[in-house]
């Protein structure tokens, strides 16, 4: 599960995908299994989570890891390349790295006014 904290040392990246309501399932499905067959097996991996937007035009992956050079030392490995490249054919994400600067979760559940 992912942690999100500002006392937490890990190295966070974020990748937008645009893409069409008709592609966006094909493109969740993809991503949830490079995530199961490769990403999460991977030295330094600690939590991915993968989003889609209401309206059908997003997915967005958010990946944790020890460090970044762990993620570095994934995407450079060559076996990388046949898991992404179905997703590359869909459409190009963006892709960055994020420090969290801030983070607050309500103590029991939800908050109701």
């Amino acid at each position: 599960m992912a942690e999100i904290s500002t006392e937490a040392q890990l190295a966070t990246f974020i990748n937008v995908f645009p893409t069409k309501p008709r592609d966006q399932q094909r493109l969740v499905d993809l991503i949830v299994k490079a995530h199961e067959e490769l990403i999460r097996h991977r030295p330094g991996y600690v939590s991915g989570n993968v989003h889609r937007s209401t309206d059908g035009y997003q997915v967005v992956d958010y990946t944790q890891w020890a460090r970044r050079e762990d993620f570095e030392a994934m995407v450079r490995d060559p076996a990388v390349a046949p898991h992404f490249a179905p997703i590359g054919e869909l459409t190009q994400g963006r892709q960055c790295a994020y420090d969290v600067v801030y983070s607050h979760a309500t103590e029991g559940g939800t908050t109701h006014e």
